[in-house]
């Protein structure tokens, strides 16, 4: 986890000081095929994206970002480990829609 936060920090603050563009920050998730995997490890590692891209969005740094990946029942023959059937579960689905919903709030995005 904390490579990923010190990689997102530093590419979102080049975005900012060095290409002086916003970035849109996509295809990050976290693999249950992956040693220790479990539900709730996925979503603190995306509530740890998702509050890094949040905070750089606020001052306009970052435009958004895009989960890796989002599927509807039945695509079991897409599984790469990435997947993340949202009736399936609920718990990311409340943390991909509260990150939407506080997006949605910034007026300049």
């Amino acid at each position: 986890m904390a490579f990923m936060l010190r990689w997102t920090t530093s590419h979102l603050t080049d975005s900012e000081t060095i290409i002086k563009k916003p970035m849109v920050f996509s295809e990050f998730g976290k693999s249950s095929k992956d040693p220790g995997y479990s539900p709730s490890a996925r979503d603190s590692f995306l509530n740890a994206v998702y509050t890094n891209i949040y905070n750089f969005a606020r001052s306009g740094g970052i435009g958004g970002g895009l989960v890796w990946q989002l599927m509807a029942e039945g695509m079991q023959s897409y599984d790469d480990g990435y997947e993340i059937v949202l009736s399936q579960n609920p718990s990311t689905s409340g943390i991909i829609t509260q990150q939407s919903n506080k997006m949605i709030a910034l007026d300049h995005i």
